[in-house]
């Protein structure tokens, strides 16, 4: 009899360890944040793109950002696995316990990546270019910019307009100016409120950048963010979504880049005092300078080339 049920126990201890190994890994990729892909789907808010509706396509630009994120998500945890095991949460994470090891840890992460790449390839290779934008921009989140205030908002803001641009270049359509800025203004609202109530509960300590902030400064941020986001809509609803197309992207380049403008210099301000002065602070702080050159060669940009031609759905 207890060599029958030692028998019976023996085949479910030596299946354990691989069922660990297993779970642990669908761990580490965080499938309950691919819901966040859905946001490919957005430029179905375009009737323009109506006629060019497609199933596979779009479906297949999901699933790539979903093995995207999740690229992103395990490299991350293996680069962070040692400052995680002394994290009161991210202790319990797969590499952080122990329960999966680095090595398994990147070949899952290379199987995410693979996989992104081949169904992005399959739906459109234009797709490479966004899903690549959102890899590179969260690893250097991951690894600078998520303790310089203000820009750790947008960087992590970025991530929603960067999935509609991907839905549209699926479509072969031109994207909307008006749904892209949308989107964005949307997620800073998002990451805005999320970061005040973290000051609020929590404090700063937890997070480097909201040693940047306060509950006020934060509020201000909000209320533009806000007005932004129902301006636009209000834009998409009255007079279209490609009202102003012809004028080719300047907006859609330019404006998250004097948004971030506005939200350093409210921040500095807010932070470090002083008379107000945008010449001062602008010559001063090196985040402006930054900001301002690249708004510089944003309209260089388009006015040396026509840069609608990279979206021409007639090509």
């Amino acid at each position: 009899m207890t060599s029958l049920k030692a028998g019976a126990v023996a085949p479910a201890a030596t299946r354990t360890p691989s069922r660990r190994a297993a779970a642990a890994a669908v761990a580490l990729v965080r499938p309950r944040q691919w819901v966040k892909n859905v946001a490919v789907l957005l430029p179905f808010l375009d009737p323009v793109v109506w006629d060019r509706a497609t199933v596979a396509g779009p479906v297949l630009a999901v699933a790539a950002f979903m093995l995207a994120s999740s690229l992103v998500y395990a490299v991350n945890d293996i680069a962070d696995r040692e400052r995680d095991r002394h994290h009161p949460v991210k202790r319990h994470r797969p590499l952080a316990s122990g329960a999966l090891s680095v090595r398994q840890a990147v070949f899952v992460a290379i199987g995410c990546g693979v996989g992104s790449a081949g169904l992005a390839l399959a739906a459109a290779p234009a797709l490479l270019v966004p899903i690549g934008a959102y890899v590179a921009l969260n690893f250097a989140y991951s690894r600078k910019l998520r303790d310089v205030p203000v820009l750790e908002l947008f960087a992590v803001a970025a991530g929603f307009p960067l999935r509609a641009l991907a839905g549209y270049l699926v479509l072969g359509a031109a994207p909307a100016s008006l749904i892209v800025l949308a989107t964005l203004f949307i997620s800073l609202l998002l990451v805005l409120g999320k970061r005040r109530r973290e000051i609020v509960v929590a404090g700063t300590a937890h997070r480097a950048a909201l040693r940047g902030y306060t509950a006020s400064l934060l509020e201000q941020f909000i209320s533009i963010a806000g007005g932004l986001a129902t301006a636009t809509f209000l834009l998409f609803a009255l007079r279209g979504p490609h009202a102003t197309e012809s004028e080719g992207p300047q907006a859609m380049l330019v404006v998250p880049l004097l948004l971030m403008a506005l939200f350093r210099y409210l921040q500095r301000l807010e932070l470090r005092g002083g008379d107000g002065d945008p010449t001062r602070l602008l010559l001063r702080d090196p985040v402006l300078l930054a900001i301002a050159a690249g708004c510089l060669a944003c309209l260089a940009a388009t006015a040396m080339f026509d840069l609608s031609d990279l979206f021409d759905p007639s090509d």
